[in-house]
């Protein structure tokens, strides 16, 4: 049974990503020393949707993080561990946590990218954002606690992270309230966290 709810969860999950493209070239941090960095960034959908490009922009941070648990990739007859390398960066998060549209207030969302090894983040770059919301504590990215610990460390002495923290803090309430109702009763807590925009 909770197999089969993993399930629906991951194709909500699926459903719910949005193609989004990056509004200016932006810096990329690869190394251990860059690991406690973050970089503002903006996004935008296509321009002929409702809220799309000139219309509406999504915003948040960059922030490298290292793969600090087992990878393991199956093929038909074998399985291979590959162990975990906390001491190497393998990738940058995009953590989007605001939808600003003209003439509308600012919507609090939260929506997370994988840019594995990425060198360098181009304008117009195409990324696959998901809607970390609508997703189970166990489906979302492997990076996500350790992106958001490391936001919250950068906060102390960086403005724009503490923005972050600060802005992103209800809905990361809300999560963890639907994340303790599932735990509670799986067959609970089926509706987002908050409405997103149509896809």
């Amino acid at each position: 049974m909770l197999d089969i709810l993993n399930l629906m969860f991951l194709g909500a999950t699926v459903l719910s990503s949005i193609v989004l493209y990056s509004d200016a070239d932006y810096p990329v941090y690869s190394t251990m020393a860059e690991i406690n960095s973050v970089t503002e960034v903006s996004m935008h959908r296509e321009w002929w949707r409702e809220d799309g490009n000139g219309k509406c922009r999504y915003t948040g941070l960059v922030v490298p993080f290292v793969r600090d648990w087992d990878q393991v990739n199956k093929t038909r007859n074998t399985e291979t561990v590959i162990p975990a390398e906390p001491n190497k960066v393998a990738g940058q998060a995009i953590i989007l946590n605001k939808k600003v549209c003209n003439g509308k207030p600012d919507e609090a969302i939260l929506r997370g990218v994988t840019a594995w090894r990425a060198t360098k983040m181009l304008e117009n770059w195409q990324f696959y954002a998901e809607d970390l919301t609508d997703s189970t504590e166990e489906n979302r990215p492997k990076w996500f606690k350790q992106v958001m610990q490391r936001i919250q460390t950068v906060a102390a002495q960086d403005e724009k992270a503490n923005a972050f923290v600060e802005a992103t803090a209800p809905t990361l309430a809300a999560m963890e309230e639907k994340d303790n109702k599932r735990k509670a009763d799986p067959a609970a807590a089926s509706e987002p966290v908050h409405s997103t925009a149509a896809n």
